[in-house]
């Protein structure tokens, strides 16, 4: 595309000059598409602002260099971003993976606690099977209440918020199970997930974890959110001959078959260390909390 701008521009080969970063940040700021439509059009913009200059300044063989920090002044402010990690681990908050028509996204999954009667309010302009995943993932926790550390009755005592930011995009699809479970125990066991973890996965209501689609682009986008480790079911690790060689060796790729599985992995210090933390008891422990994670930890 470039060689072909330059040449319709009237410019040559020699008068431009890209980096690489600046041709990454054209595509990840000033484009978001399924394919190269709209980042041929900017590129153009950029030529044909260069071209410009060439001939206010008199001068056909001047060098236009384009780098990050000059493409504001080419293209004006940036028009999207893209999601990455938090900065720090975080009580109730989880990495997730969405697949899009126009590629891989982080979907952050936010879980609050607040004094109440057992109330479920979910947020974020979700889907139908996204909210029946939640329903699912609140079911397969309070079953599990006392592996986990919980009183039986702790839903009782709270009201519990799901919310996936930027609700203004509508989101669905059957792989955000075990995403919205991590960040509701994180939440009821007062325990951050880990920040450079993201997952992806359905979960039935025994904690099983099933497989899902799109796991190439999900991965994309997780290495592009600067992610290190991705949990992934089991029954995918097949599909990661489809991912690029050089995204796998950035990534700690895990398959996972259950929740506990998830947890153990996910969940800051892991299940044997947490204890020893500043976190301390949850307000909603039966007090069995240490002797569960450390059991879960043994299987």
């Amino acid at each position: 595309m470039l060689p072909k701008q330059i040449e319709q521009h009237g410019l040559k080969t020699d008068n431009l000059k890209f980096s690489e970063n600046a041709i990454l940040n054209v595509v990840r700021y000033y484009t978001k598409e399924a394919g190269v439509r709209n980042l041929e059009r900017e590129i153009a913009a950029i030529c044909r602002k260069s071209a410009m200059k060439i001939v206010e300044d008199n001068d056909r063989e001047k060098v236009i260099h384009i780098s990050k920090q000059s493409l504001e002044k080419m293209l004006g402010v940036t028009k999207f971003t893209y999601g990455e990690r938090e900065e720090k681990a975080q009580v109730g908050v989880c990495n997730g993976l969405a697949w899009t028509q126009l590629g891989g996204e982080m979907l952050l999954v936010e879980v609050v606690l607040m004094p109440g009667k057992g109330k479920v309010e979910i947020t974020g302009k979700l889907g139908d099977v996204m909210q029946e995943s939640a329903r699912a993932a609140v079911s397969y926790i309070r079953a599990r209440s006392d592996l986990l550390g919980l009183k039986p009755d702790f839903y009782k005592s709270v009201d519990i918020h799901i919310h996936v930011p930027d609700g203004a995009t509508p989101k669905d699809g059957p792989s955000a199970g075990i995403t919205l479970t991590s960040a509701l125990i994180s939440a009821l066991l007062n325990i951050p997930i880990r920040n450079d973890l993201a997952m992806t996965g359905e979960i039935t209501l025994r904690g099983r974890i099933l497989p899902i689609g799109g796991l190439r682009e999900k991965l994309l986008a997780a290495h592009r959110g600067l992610i290190k480790t991705v949990l992934i079911p089991a029954e995918n690790e097949k599909n990661l001959k489809d991912v690029p060689k050089d995204i796998l060796k950035d990534l700690e790729i895990i398959p996972v078959r259950n929740m506990d599985e998830v947890i153990d992995k996910a969940l800051e210090g892991g299940p044997e260390t947490v204890w020893d933390t500043q976190h301390g008891e949850p307000p909603l422990s039966n007090g069995l909390l240490k002797e569960a994670l450390q059991k879960t930890a043994r299987q």
